[in-house]
């Protein structure tokens, strides 16, 4: 196993997952930054969590929009009175309960925009959860109406004393009307410092590092169906090939995790053209291709140089005819050649939207037809042409738990959207 903690700290790893929360839409952009810190705000007033449970629930309001990925579900989630927004709390709760330490947590977020005259009356979620969630809910609508409907705190605050105990909590919206906590808002500066500091008073292990960056990298894959196993697959290929060509010690693990992080820009890139069944448009195409740049801002400077090289070079070719900038062979270290390789493997040998999965022969040949004209390294193509079953059999072997919990997610979400609906109708009916 490779530790994670080689190369990224509790610091960085936060980073890192901010800003990948911050190109899901654009419209998002710190929306879950500001929501941690009123609710770390909140669970200091209340002075009942320890600071590990305290800091737990923080990165939770952080994450609390992490399923969100439909665009026309965003633009009801950034209206302040808004409905039919559980699609992203479901698969928000699956992700976290799947891939990170807090599955204890991970109901707050499916519950996140119940109203708490409904949530209160719940047996299927505890008394902490319903807590949390409403932590979640009411910070969070306070940020959409401030930065969505550019309306003032004072103003959030006379909504809330108006609500009677029907949306919000009442002894938590109590606490937002209080002069103290509006004196806060908005989040300003200093607050934001004191947050980070409260975040990282109490250091993440090298096994939660591990489940968050699992986290974000499955978010993304899980996008489309159709690239469920890609990074698992381009990380194999690549730790294999390396091992094969005489990598060992910590530049055999450089190109593992150079390769884990390679496509973090894909949750910027649109799921119309991620799923598009054909050949991109030149528009959707240099779209697409700002998924480099979008990796190259999300992994700042919280992973070392030679790190991003690795992730940032999957599209450059040997000849310079690559992107996304255009360098050629004698710039390139055998590390960025083999997740290069091993990412065009991944393509091929996986189903898209546009193609089914290519056989042995037909990846072989595509791939020493590329060799050949010079767009990639012929001796990686070769060392993995002589090993290709070898190579492929131990991919799948990692891949398969994936895959499992992929369709194990998808079964649960179908059974969380029919539950929704029952509860919905069922308030709906006794609101008529």
């Amino acid at each position: 196993m490779i530790e994670y903690t080689n190369y990224i700290d509790n610091k960085g790893m936060i980073g890192i997952i901010r800003r990948t929360c911050n190109y899901v839409d654009d419209r998002l952009v710190d929306h879950g930054f500001r929501v941690a810190c009123m609710v770390s705000r909140l669970l200091e007033q209340m002075g009942s969590y320890d600071i590990a449970t305290t800091r737990d629930i923080s990165v939770i309001a952080m994450f609390h929009d992490i399923g969100a990925y439909k665009t026309d579900e965003i633009s009801r989630m950034l209206e302040f009175e808004t409905s039919n927004v559980q699609n992203h709390s479901a698969y928000g709760y699956l992700f976290i309960k799947y891939f990170t330490p807090l599955t204890r947590l991970a109901p707050a977020v499916l519950f996140h925009h119940t109203p708490w005259c409904i949530l209160k009356n719940l047996n299927e979620i505890s008394e902490e959860n319903k807590i949390v969630a409403q932590l979640l809910n009411i910070a969070d609508r306070a940020d959409i109406f401030m930065e969505k409907e550019r309306k003032s705190f004072p103003e959030f605050v006379q909504l809330l004393k108006a609500d009677g105990g029907k949306k919000y909590c009442p002894w938590i919206a109590e606490m937002l009307m209080q002069d103290a906590f509006a004196e806060t808002m908005p989040v300003q500066e200093e607050g934001e410092e004191e947050f980070w500091e409260r975040l990282w008073s109490f250091p993440f292990t090298q096994e939660e590092i591990r489940k968050y960056l699992d986290m974000v990298i499955y978010t993304i894959d899980f996008r489309s169906r159709h690239t469920v196993t890609h990074t698992m697959t381009t990380t194999s290929i690549s730790y294999e090939l390396a091992k094969r060509l005489g990598i060992t010690g910590l530049q055999l693990s450089d190109v593992y995790f150079g390769a884990l992080l390679h496509d973090l820009g894909k949750i910027g890139i649109p799921v119309e053209i991620l799923e598009f069944p054909g050949k991109l448009s030149p528009q959707a195409m240099r779209v697409m291709r700002t998924h480099v740049e979008l990796t190259e801002k999300i992994l700042g400077q919280d992973v070392e140089e030679k790190i991003k090289r690795i992730a940032l070079r999957h599209h450059e070719k040997m000849d310079g005819s690559g992107y996304p900038e255009g360098i050629s062979g004698k710039d390139l270290t055998m590390g960025e050649r083999i997740v290069a390789v091993a990412d065009i493997v991944s393509a091929l040998a996986g189903t898209r939207s546009y193609k089914d999965a290519f056989s042995k022969e037909k990846t072989v040949s595509i791939l020493e037809d590329m060799a050949e004209k010079g767009l990639i390294d012929s001796v990686i193509v070769s060392m993995f042409v002589e090993n290709y079953d070898t190579i492929m059999g131990a991919v799948r072997q990692r891949s398969q738990p994936i895959l499992d919990k992929y369709h194990e997610m998808q079964r649960q979400y179908q059974v969380l959207e029919r539950r929704m609906e029952d509860r919905n109708s069922q308030a709906a009916a006794r609101e008529s």
